[in-house]
């Protein structure tokens, strides 16, 4: 089985306009870590399934801010009992449906940000069968008549090479790894799943995925690139015979 991950085309111009402000329900704070001297907080590891609506206080998770690493470690104890098992927990890991602002229009599917998927409902249930997502639908503001968006909650899965060679920090388990350029990155470990997070900013999906989607993936004007290993493989997804495009 080969893996690949999605990005746009570039297609200029683009026959799509949409856009989003993103938010997220609650989230984890940043970070000062005492050890390495670093001030930090990502995105990524972001579990939309969890819901804080119950937690005592919650309101400590709605406001992004950075924390000394104390506070940060008896905020993450607090939702610890409420994550999916395996799940990842680090700085900036957000709960909740996606919340903003969304403007303008939107293809069947959406990759605004390299480490998280957006599809229409008519497409995720294109998927049926496949496994390693679950759909959250979001909670964008919008003008009426914006189609709907679901969101992928892709959970950890696979490792990408290079990344186990640099050592975490002691306390805050930051490390200095950066990714390789696009188009230069390869799995170390493939996932056991269709959809799999295989880094914080990295979401892989199975050939199994590319060929379910290839005439939405198309029309989106996004691009597989091949990331399982060897010579480097960019699918240009193309519709099926006799489909036609409406512009």
């Amino acid at each position: 089985m080969r893996y690949y991950t999605l990005t746009q085309r570039g297609v200029e111009p683009s026959r799509w306009t949409g856009a989003y402000d993103l938010g997220r329900e609650w989230v984890l704070p940043g970070v000062e870590c005492p050890t390495c001297k670093t001030a930090w907080g990502g995105g990524g590891y972001d579990y939309p399934t969890v819901d804080l609506s119950e937690l005592p206080q919650r309101r400590d998770f709605e406001q992004p801010r950075c924390v000394p690493w104390d506070q940060f470690v008896r905020l993450r104890e607090r939702v610890l009992p409420l994550v999916p098992p395996g799940a990842i927990v680090k700085p900036g890991t957000g709960f909740g449906a996606l919340t903003g602002r969304a403007r303008g229009k939107f293809p069947p599917v959406v990759i605004h940000v390299p480490w998280m998927l957006l599809m229409e409902p008519a497409v995720v249930a294109r998927l049926k069968g496949l496994t390693g997502f679950i759909p959250v639908a979001t909670r964008f503001k919008a003008r009426p008549g914006m189609r709907d968006l679901v969101e992928l909650e892709v959970r950890p899965g696979g490792s990408i090479s290079g990344a186990a060679a640099h050592e975490p920090c002691s306390t805050c388990g930051r490390t200095g790894f950066v990714l390789p350029p696009f188009g230069q990155l390869r799995l170390s470990e493939v996932p056991t799943v269709d959809f799999a997070r295989s880094g914080a900013s990295v979401v892989v999906v199975s050939e199994r995925v590319v060929e379910r989607l290839e005439r939405e993936l198309e029309e989106s004007e996004v691009v597989a690139v091949d990331v399982t290993g060897g010579a480097l493989t960019a699918r240009a997804v193309r519709p099926p015979a006799g489909a036609t495009h409406h512009h």
